[in-house]
């Protein structure tokens, strides 16, 4: 896959969490490199937007922000600055359940697609960091961070955008819960400890 690449965002402060979500283990490895593990198939480099010295150790090639402090929507555009491809997949570091099935939906999608960005839409709204952009969306983002305004989705409501919708996903054997990410304790444990949506025992 030499004209994708994958970014995996790892910086977020993960205040709620209490720890760095990129590091917390699932099945003895952290997630950030989980998540790059899935997506490496698909593109042709993964590379981590995050501090240097957080994951530098991890061993996977590391850009830290051009806009620091500025959330999501800045690491996306660094790392449509630095890609020499047109197409991108930005994956949140924390989603556990992401499996390959979805990074092959998304890759068939963007081969068809005639939009700025690719994005999955569920019954809780655009799910932009499980996504695929274009580096046409490199201009917009760039003007709305220099505008100091960080919202992904208000960028998405400037650019031509295809949905990948819940029937789509449904259709290639994947649900919501695929893009689901974790950001408290609560979270960790009722998607990842408990088994597929279980509940505790009273």
């Amino acid at each position: 896959m030499n004209d994708i690449n994958g970014f995996v965002l790892a910086g977020g402060k993960s205040s709620r969490m209490g720890q760095d979500k990129a590091l917390m283990e699932l099945d003895g490895k952290p997630l950030v490199l989980r998540t790059a593990g899935i997506l490496q198939p698909f593109v042709r480099e993964v590379t981590l937007l995050g501090p240097k010295g957080r994951y530098g150790s991890l061993g996977l090639p590391i850009l830290e922000d051009v806009w620091p402090d500025q959330g999501p929507l800045a690491a996306i555009g660094t790392g449509l600055r630095s890609s020499p491809t047109a197409w991108n997949i930005f994956l949140a570091c924390d989603l556990p359940r992401l499996s390959p099935k979805f990074l092959q939906l998304l890759v068939e999608r963007v081969r068809t697609a005639h939009s700025d960005a690719v994005v999955p839409r569920t019954k809780d709204g655009w799910q932009p960091l499980s996504a695929a952009y274009h580096s046409r969306c490199r201009i917009a983002i760039e003007q709305a961070l220099h505008k100091a305004k960080r919202s992904i989705i208000g960028v998405l409501d400037i650019v031509q955008v295809e949905a990948i919708t819940e029937d789509e996903m449904l259709n290639a054997g994947l649900t919501e819960e695929e893009l689901v990410n974790i950001n408290t304790p609560d979270d960790w444990r009722r998607i990842v400890i408990l088994p597929e949506g279980g509940s505790e025992s009273s």
